[in-house]
């Protein structure tokens, strides 16, 4: 019988099989990385299992817990899980726990392990109190920045501040950045002259300030952020004068009007 011979491919032909091959090969090699990289991210070894929290008192740790919790609930595109501990959302979980602890200064999330997740926390300290003025007064506690962060339902010894605030107050900066210098002025005054301060009154549109003092008295001057030197030298020289020696029971001091002060002793 004569031999049957295969027809011969054309040289077309084989280099159109050749691709076919690699890319079903290629194809073959990626859907089993896939898999793989998917059983991987999700083997217990790397698998973030609890949650601690630390440094926290103002803020309730359970609540810190149970935001973290949520924010590692799903996964990058439906393929590897938020909770892997090699690929977890630092950056977004930081970001919101910030957002939603006011009170929190800074927040630092690191692994201990592979297993479990530590949220380490600062909280702000309370530096002045920030109220509302109203019959029923709210106050709420204020950073050295002037960021008010809590309330406050045993009102402390501290400073209050009244005033230029037309929003929410937890969560906006009061003054916007200029509490600092104020509160340095006030404590500056309040040294120079041997009183204690109680409470700073601030308009916001005039910038006009009423420094009360817990012995009785009204200071006012301009809020400024330049030459405080200068009002703070001013307002010393002045409650150091005779008249001031003679008679220390004031009503007022008025320092807005540049070189002019004036002043209302009790009983005039």
């Amino acid at each position: 019988m004569p031999n049957s011979q295969q027809p011969k491919l054309s040289l077309r032909d084989r280099r159109r099989r050749l691709v076919w091959v690699k890319v079903a090969a290629g194809s073959a090699v990626v859907a089993l990385s896939l898999i793989a990289v998917w059983f991987l991210a999700r083997i217990p070894a790397t698998t973030i299992a609890s949650i601690e929290v630390k440094g926290t008192s103002i803020v309730s740790a359970d609540e810190v817990k149970k935001l973290v919790e949520e924010k590692l609930d799903g996964s990058y595109a439906y393929w590897i899980p938020y909770r892997n501990s090699l690929l977890f959302p630092k950056r977004n979980i930081e970001n919101a726990v910030a957002t939603a602890f006011p009170p929190l200064a800074k927040i630092t999330i690191s692994r201990n392990g592979f297993n479990v997740l530590t949220v380490t926390a600062e909280e702000r300290g309370a530096t002045a109190l920030w109220c509302d003025g109203a019959a029923e007064e709210a106050c709420y506690s204020v950073d050295k920045n002037g960021f008010i962060f809590a309330s406050v339902t045993d009102v402390p010894p501290m400073i209050r501040f009244y005033g230029a605030l037309s929003s929410v107050p937890i969560g906006s900066t009061y003054l916007d950045g200029g509490f600092a210098s104020l509160n340095t002025l006030v404590t500056g005054i309040a040294s120079s002259i041997h009183r204690i301060p109680e409470t700073v009154i601030v308009d916001g549109t005039s910038n006009d300030v009423e420094l009360a003092f817990a012995d009785g008295g009204v200071l006012k001057f301009v809020r400024t952020t330049s030459n405080q030197q200068a009002t703070l030298e001013n307002i010393a020289s002045v409650f150091a004068s005779q008249s001031f020696k003679k008679n220390k029971e004031f009503e007022y001091a008025d320092f807005r009007f540049g070189d002019k002060v004036y002043i209302k002793f009790k009983g005039e």
